[in-house]
């Protein structure tokens, strides 16, 4: 059993090293057809300015601030997203109110969010604010869609024998809701970190990602900009994997 599954192991490692490798050379492919490290760098080049990126003290502070602004979004639309969307789904009354300004923040362009959130607030605030309405809906609509699944025959039982409100919402509703904003949650992670770092390119904080995009894009340092990019997706793909690990979410098949 435990030499099947080292072999299982062995074998999904090896597929993805092989497919980093075929995106690789695709890369490289693409370089060489251009042939102008202005328009599109070699990865020879991102690597090395990325790994000098990583040797800077101020890459770090930088690193630290845009991840506070991002997580402050992704957390405060997390709990925000569920909680109203867990009472907008228990209550039709409440969803019917709620529901068309969620669907104004869906249908909003992130743009005009950002350009919006610059008049209203200070630099350093636009990235958190536009984060944040990008992605709170989406954990709202996963917690209504969640509580809204619930078994109806295990609600008749409750009613039956009158299991008290804050009971069903622990042991019945939450449970039933937990796949959808856990799935909502993992989706929201990679969205905020590009609306955050597109905020902040417009808002431009001293110490963000987004300043420094701006930076290389306006000194042609096109290998810098590519390094910045992927330390984003990085970042993303990062906290995305942890929170997966954490909440028992399995990104592959979409189940606890």
């Amino acid at each position: 059993m435990k030499a099947d599954l080292s072999q299982n192991a062995f074998a999904l490692w090896r597929r993805r090293i092989f497919v980093i490798l075929f995106w690789i050379v695709v890369w490289e492919a693409v370089y060489l057809l251009i042939g102008r490290d202005i328009y599109f760098p070699s990865p020879a080049s991102v690597v090395v300015a990325f790994f000098r990126l990583l040797m800077e003290k101020n890459t770090w502070v930088i690193i630290g601030w845009s991840t506070y602004r991002t997580l402050f979004a992704i957390i405060a639309s997390a709990v925000l997203g569920v909680i109203i969307g867990m009472a907008c789904g228990l209550s039709r009354v409440m969803y019917d109110f709620v529901n068309p300004l969620m669907v104004i923040l869906k249908s909003t362009p992130v743009v005009s969010v950002i350009i919006i959130s610059i008049i209203w607030f200070r630099s350093t605030d636009v990235p958190i604010f536009s984060g944040f309405l990008m992605c709170f809906p989406i954990v709202f609509t996963g917690a209504v869609a969640g509580v809204r699944s619930t078994d109806p025959k295990l609600i008749e039982m409750c009613s039956f024998y009158k299991v008290g409100r804050w009971d069903m919402l622990k042991k019945l509703y939450l449970p039933s809701a937990k796949p959808y904003i856990n799935a909502s949650v993992v989706s929201i992670v990679g969205i905020c970190w590009k609306a955050v770092a597109a905020a902040e390119v417009l808002s431009m904080p001293r110490l963000s990602i987004g300043a420094n995009l701006y930076f290389a894009k306006t000194s042609l340092s096109i290998a810098l900009l590519f390094a910045w990019t992927a330390i984003i997706i990085l970042l993303s793909f990062v906290f995305e994997t942890i929170y997966a690990k954490v909440s028992g979410y399995d990104k592959t098949s979409g189940h606890q």
